[in-house]
């Protein structure tokens, strides 16, 4: 125990690293350690908060919280991994963090609250995120590298993930898609032909397209590594 914590104080990258893998194999022990740490610099207080995600225990939560209400210059990191750990590690419970980020004014902490809402979160935040993706889709956006985890996706995950049968909301997120179509990235119409062709304009008869299954979406966004993988390899 005192090995690892002191490699977690430690100068060196490869100490510190193989630390928190240590930590996080410890469990709530672990979350007591990682918790406790304070006075790191650079890139490292990001690591442990993502460590945080990964383990169970009276502390790391707080942790947490504190770090997605940190504002100010170098912060959008920091605050992107905490908000990402709470999800993992508190599920459904942190909807009213990930609610409110959905607004922030941080573009990255908006995606990453976003991503963990369709990962993990409740409705409560259903018609903020319907306006977010409305906000989005009524600009020229550039092209979209990378994954398949655009905003666009994400918010259309947890959208499908929560909507009603009797209010309309199936029927708001279809005219949307099909309205900006033409401003969805190429990517991203290949996501909407895999998961929900339905959708896809001219694909389907007369009425509302038949929608995907919630829960393959979301088992879909959980298995990526960014929810199923380790901080550190």
């Amino acid at each position: 125990m005192e090995e690892i914590a002191s490699g977690l104080r430690s100068s060196r990258t490869s100490t510190f690293e193989a630390a928190v893998r240590a930590a996080v194999e410890l469990g709530a022990e672990g979350d007591r350690l990682l918790a406790g740490l304070d006075g790191l610099r650079g890139w490292r207080p990001v690591v442990v908060v993502a460590a945080l995600g990964e383990v169970d225990g009276p502390h790391g939560g707080a942790v947490l919280r504190r770090a997605i209400a940190s504002r100010g210059r170098g912060t959008s990191d920091l605050r992107c991994a905490a908000l990402l750990a709470l999800a993992k590690r508190e599920k459904a419970s942190a909807s009213a963090e990930l609610s409110e980020a959905v607004g922030d004014a941080d573009a990255a902490v908006r995606d990453y609250a976003v991503m963990s809402l369709a990962a993990v979160g409740d409705g409560r935040a259903w018609y903020a995120v319907l306006a977010r993706l409305t906000a989005t889709l009524g600009r020229t956006r550039k092209t979209e590298a990378g994954d398949d985890l655009s905003p666009v996706v994400l918010a259309v995950v947890y959208l499908l993930r929560h909507v009603g049968e009797d209010d309309g909301q199936a029927e708001a997120v279809v005219s949307l898609l099909r309205r900006r179509w033409s401003r969805l990235t190429d990517r991203e119409r290949r996501w909407f032909g895999q998961h929900w062709p339905a959708v896809v304009p001219g694909s389907s008869g007369a009425g509302e397209p038949a929608l995907p299954d919630p829960a393959a979406l979301q088992r879909w966004l959980l298995d990526d590594p960014l929810f199923a993988g380790p901080v550190l390899v």
